[in-house]
Parts: C-alpha cells; sequence; structure tokens
C-alpha cells in the first residue's frame, strides 16, 4: 500500500521493466525507513532516508499527504489536543543534506474537526526563528518536543 502521495509523472513501461522496478526496490513502494503515529491524523514518515523526515496527514485510505505541514528534516516535534510542534532543519533541495547549521521552527494549529476532515484545517506557523517560536510558546503554552531525532539534530 502506498502511503505517502506526491505528484510524479511516469512514462509507460513495459510489464517486465515493472516487476524488475518493484523487485530493485525490495517492497515496490510498500514501507519506509521511518513511519511513525504522532497524534491523531498526523504521522512522522521519512520514505527512502531518515533525512526526508517529515510530518504528514494521514488520510482515511492509508495514504499519507505532506501538504502545507512543513518542509523536510524535522529532527524533533511535540503535540498536545490544540498544537503540534516542529523543529526542521531546512533542505533546499533533494539529494542534498539537510543544512544542520539552520533550525526553522514551526508549529501546527489542529482543528476540532480533524478526526473528520482528515487534518485538512490544520494551520501551520512558521518559520520562525528560536527567540520568535519561544515567545510563541510561552503566549499559546505550545507543547515541548517529546519526539526527538538524535541522529537528525
Amino acid at each position: 500500500m502506498a502511503r505517502y502521495v506526491a505528484a510524479m509523472s511516469f512514462q509507460p513501461i513495459g510489464l517486465a521493466a515493472a516487476a524488475m522496478l518493484c523487485f530493485a526496490t525490495a517492497a515496490c513502494g510498500q514501507g519506509f525507513v521511518h513511519d511513525e503515529k504522532l497524534d491523531g491524523p498526523f504521522d512522522l514518515v521519512a520514505v527512502d532516508e531518515m533525512e526526508q523526515m517529515s510530518l504528514c496527514r494521514e488520510l482515511e485510505d492509508g495514504s499519507c499527504v505532506g501538504d502545507q505541514l512543513g518542509d523536510e528534516t524535522v529532527f524533533a516535534a511535540g503535540y498536545n489536543h490544540r498544537f503540534i510542534t516542529l523543529a526542521i532543519h531546512p533542505r533546499k533541495h533533494w539529494p542534498a543534506p539537510a543544512d544542520r547549521s539552520v533550525t526553522n521552527y514551526y508549529y501546527v494549529t489542529r482543528t476540532s474537526t480533524e478526526k473528520t476532515d482528515e487534518g485538512a484545517g490544520a494551520i501551520l506557523k512558521g518559520p520562525l526563528t528560536e527567540q520568535q517560536f519561544a515567545s510563541e510558546k510561552r503566549k499559546l503554552k505550545l507543547p515541548e518536543f517529546t519526539r526527538v531525532f538524535d541522529e537528525l539534530k
């Protein structure tokens, strides 16, 4: 089952070539290097490598979309019933590594309808500097980072 939805286009290929591609990628699109339920419809996923770690919304069909929920590389996350917090080392483009000298902070405002709209109403705020995030954290009582990926810090 393909979980992460991304905009892609494929040229038609033969059945034998498709089968070889599936065998070469082992799981044929199934399974990620990391797939973890954060809370509600929100998951932390990394498709091919840990540096792709991002927040996504799990849809009813089991797929996961990361539209408007921040970028790669999430290295810390936290949540409560009102917010999700993210610390992200930005990644300009694949396959370039994340820039670990820069940390952008975000928070997602959750909605009371996330169980029925699969989190589509969530609003992302950021990127914020460390000082801006600290101010917002005090003002809004944002949650602590409870999930930290030391290998991505």
